[in-house]
């Protein structure tokens, strides 16, 4: 992944559309987003225009519409925002970050589980 990546929650709405199924066309997004967040075409269409000029989406001319596609994937994009709010907020701390939900008492039965199978999923590796 080219440089850091970094996307609002409208970037993240559109990011999420095309992660879903790609390509798809303007009227498509303006559809999609009209349905999940209530936005207009020249919403959706200022904030495809933004992503594009970041290098975060492009578009190919199709027969009849643009068809919009990222080349970002998901799993580098999410691991680069959960390592940046790491680093913001716990000072880059797994443990920290761990204990505030214990300590807060927000882990339920299921968490422990899940957390006990990928602590010994990491020591397999």
């Amino acid at each position: 992944m080219n440089g850091n990546i970094s996307l609002n929650n409208s970037e993240w709405c559109i990011m999420e559309a095309l992660w879903q199924k790609q390509p798809k066309t303007l009227m498509q997004l303006v559809y999609e987003m009209k349905e999940k967040q209530g936005w207009s075409k020249s919403t959706t269409n200022t904030i495809l225009r933004r992503m594009q000029e970041k290098g975060h989406i492009r578009y190919e001319e199709g027969e009849k519409a643009r068809l919009y596609f990222t080349d970002l994937k998901r799993e580098a994009v999410v691991l680069q925002e959960t390592e940046s709010f790491l680093k913001r907020t716990y000072g880059g701390s797994l443990g920290l970050l761990v204990n505030t939900f214990v300590e807060s008492n927000q882990l339920t039965e299921a968490d422990l589980e899940e957390l006990r199978q990928i602590l010994h999923k990491a020591e397999d590796r």
